[in-house]
């Protein structure tokens, strides 16, 4: 009798324990959205996102988000570096005159990622135009984005000036990316630094590059860590 109880109950209590909470109205947040609160319209694009899988290739859900990182807000940013098939964004990210003053407003709202993408859309222009993707990037990087410090890294060098100050931050900053840091690392290291060559080390030893696959290399690991070990780096040496 308890067993048919106990399986009486669970049925009726399953459609129960499986319902999905109501999801918030989304008109308040556009609202919020509309008054320049960045956070609000990342949060409505969600909301609507759940309620219709397809909203995010939508111009609606594309223009959506597009202000959202122009009033600061990183994670609606970063959603422009997403690898999707099909992906609307594309048309957008990769349509300078359209993202790029997306992108400087959201630098100029404290989005290190819009600092970071307003760069890059600069990187590879005129003289001027990489001075300013510079102090973006440099804007960036200061905030703590490894991607940041990469980017002004790269457009140091194209401009002929000593890039090794950015490479050190692009390679052991404290918040990572998805741009690769080997070759970062790796001219830091050669410099005698230890952190870089550690860095470098474990990058080898897990066959990983911050966000991205590399090859492993167990030999090369331990050489690496020899090295950051006999340039004083203690956790070098016990790894």
């Amino acid at each position: 009798m308890r067993i048919l109880l106990i399986l009486i109950f669970g049925v009726l209590l399953a459609p129960v324990a499986r319902a999905q909470p109501a999801s918030p109205d989304p008109a308040p947040f556009l609202e919020r959205c509309e008054a320049g609160e960045g956070f609000a319209c990342s949060y409505a694009h969600g909301l609507l996102q759940r309620a219709d899988r397809t909203y995010w290739l939508t111009d609606e859900g594309v223009n959506l988000m597009l202000r959202s990182c122009s009033l600061g807000s990183d994670g609606a940013c970063w959603l422009f570096e997403r690898i999707n098939e099909p992906n609307p964004y594309d048309d957008v990210r990769y349509d300078r005159d359209r993202y790029l003053p997306v992108a400087r407003a959201g630098c100029a709202n404290r989005s290190s990622m819009a600092c970071w993408q307003a760069a890059g859309l600069l990187e590879d222009g005129s003289e001027a135009e990489r001075l300013e993707g510079l102090a973006l990037a440099n804007r960036s990087c200061e905030r703590g984005f490894n991607d940041g410090c990469a980017r002004e890294a790269d457009i140091l060098a194209s401009l002929g000036r000593d890039p090794l100050p950015a490479q050190r931050e692009a390679c052991y900053g404290n918040r990572p990316g998805r741009m690769r840091k080997q070759e970062d690392c790796a001219a830091a290291c050669a410099a005698d630094d230890a952190m870089a060559c550690h860095e470098l080390a474990l990058m080898y030893h897990r066959g990983r590059d911050g966000a991205q696959t590399m090859r492993r290399d167990a030999d090369r690991a331990r050489e690496l860590f020899v090295q950051a070990c006999e340039l004083g780096l203690e956790e070098a040496c016990r790894d």
